[in-house]
């Protein structure tokens, strides 16, 4: 392949923010480009770098949880406007302009791209071209969660012409069968490398699938149907075919530290290298804005003093719950002060040393709590007493104190513990299995420090054992769509409009006459 001809189809993926999608498996997609000899390894590279997105605080985590009851990014000031797109996120208010909206479609579908031209080389072995079938599956899941619908071109059709769109029902069959495809020719999980497409990857995305089925069948996804026991029994069917390679953590925190890599529960994760910095492109932070997202500028390590946790998830745990509160010494002589959901008053390393706010603001004590009065309704903190110190801030991944800027921690996509709820949702939505739920909350509550008591014998504690478990993990709003609560009334959130469950296709996404605007948006 001629380097000219990889330019060009680097190019043209970046055409994709305009709706334009090349999703066929075997045409050439553009004139006089024929990338059928490349290294398939190579071309595999870059849709795998895909998945670094889900990594920064932008696009695709943005618009799946800040626009949760789980996080809020308040304005401080100067500190976190951007035009109000944060507030545009949580307060359901975006439009097709907006930037949280843009971005997450443009990540998804250039890496969707990004997997045709690995599909499109020829000769290509069948376990590569299983790996791609998969990251494409798991893009496309994605996209039609978020936005309902994706463009699509059928094989042999004039790469001039506009691609058509699938609606939601149409794409997650698309995604079944690109899987069961996939899933014979796919690897074992690597167990020192689950940033690998595996088996147990492809089982559990088909279960989370069939888990969302009766929603995505809907084109405009504002229904559960309630009967839907042949889909319980698929998501029990894939969560039982993961390997006994995949066990749950004895230590919740085991999935987030540095070397995650060898933690047992993990399916899928987007992998980090230590002293390597984020794919170039893909956004400027990568793991490291897990931290960075949500801490002081006077914590170690400094931070941005952004997302900030709702006061109404944070009252769903037992405040002693490890799950919110790392104070493993270690943790205390780096950081000062526990990992996990940090409140109260917070330490300098070592854990001593009281912290403060900076010295323009008043040098007060760094406190963060998050009662609704410090935050007013339009999201804005003008008071000096709270400007920089409200909201109880996140930290799901232990930095690496001995690199910090470019650690190794894997990002994790896929874990075991979801697997088991979601296996423990099916069954109370009517699914068979010889698994009791009783056992499936013993298995979790087994685990150091959970002091929460698990209880899985019906929806509502479901959803809470799923907002207690995966905080932070990118699963909240499509929870809570399937629970029918993502545009309910709550403290902070007043928009209630049900078609606020799918995003609006973004404008230049319109250019093409095949996709239409979801409902209840403006053309």
């Amino acid at each position: 392949m001629k380097k000219y001809n990889f330019i060009k189809y680097s190019i043209f993926a970046g055409a994709l923010v305009l709706g334009v999608s090349c999703t066929n498996l075997d045409e050439k997609i553009l004139d006089a480009t024929d990338i059928s000899t490349a290294d398939p390894d190579a071309v595999l590279s870059s849709a795998y770098n895909g998945l670094k997105q889900f990594e920064t605080q932008d696009g695709i985590f943005a618009v799946s949880e800040v626009s949760t009851d789980f996080i809020i990014v308040p304005t401080r000031a100067g500190d976190w406007g951007d035009g109000g797109a944060w507030l545009q996120d949580h307060f359901h208010t975006w439009t097709a302009d907006s930037r949280e909206v843009n971005s997450a479609w443009k990540q998804m579908l250039s890496s969707v791209y990004s997997c045709d031209l690995a599909l499109a080389i020829k000769g290509i072995p069948a376990s590569k071209k299983a790996e791609a079938q998969f990251l494409k599956a798991f893009y496309y899941y994605n996209a039609i969660d978020l936005y309902g619908q994706v463009p699509y071109r059928e094989a042999g059709s004039n790469p001039d012409d506009f691609p058509k769109a699938w609606t939601s029902p149409e794409a997650t069959a698309q995604i079944i069968t690109l899987l069961e495809q996939a899933l014979p020719n796919l690897p074992a999980k690597n167990t020192s490398d689950p940033s690998i497409a595996s088996k147990d990857a492809a089982n559990f995305l088909l279960a989370k699938i069939y888990l969302n089925k009766a929603v995505y069948d809907m084109p405009s996804h504002t229904g559960f149907n309630a009967n839907n026991v042949a889909n319980m029994n698929k998501v029990i069917q894939y969560v039982d075919a993961i390997s006994s390679a995949t066990t749950l953590a004895p230590d919740y925190w085991d999935n987030f530290k540095p070397s995650n890599n060898t933690c047992p529960e993990l399916i899928l994760t987007s992998r980090n290298v230590l002293g390597v910095d984020a794919v170039a492109g893909l956004g400027i932070n990568g793991i490291k804005s897990r931290w960075y997202m949500s801490a002081h500028y006077n914590q170690i390590p400094s931070g941005w003093n952004g997302f900030s946790v709702l006061q109404e998830y944070y009252d769903k745990f037992d405040p002693s719950d490890r799950r919110i509160k790392n104070n493993d010494a270690a943790v205390i002589a780096a950081f000062g002060s526990p990992l996990g959901m940090r409140r109260g008053q917070q330490f300098d390393k070592g854990g001593v040393k009281p912290l403060t706010t900076r010295a323009q603001n008043g040098s007060l004590p760094l406190d963060f709590q998050s009662d609704l009065a410090g935050l007013p309704a339009d999201g804005k903190i003008v008071s000096a007493n709270w400007l920089e110190r409200w909201g109880i801030r996140p930290q799901k991944y232990i930095p690496d104190v001995s690199n910090m800027e470019k650690p190794e921690n894997d990002y994790v996509l896929f874990r075991y513990a979801d697997a088991l709820l979601m296996k423990a949702e099916a069954i109370v939505r009517g699914g068979t299995s010889t698994t009791t739920t009783a056992s499936i909350a013993a298995l979790l509550s087994s685990r150091q420090g959970i002091t929460t008591v698990i209880n899985l014998s019906t929806i509502p504690n479901i959803d809470k054992a799923r907002a207690t478990e995966l905080w932070e993990e990118g699963w909240r709003r499509n929870d809570m769509i399937r629970f029918g609560t993502y545009t309910t009334s709550r403290a902070t959130m007043k928009n209630t409009e049900a078609f606020r469950v799918l995003l609006p296709i973004p404008t230049t996404a319109l250019l093409n006459p095949n996709i239409r605007q979801n409902p209840g948006y403006a053309n």
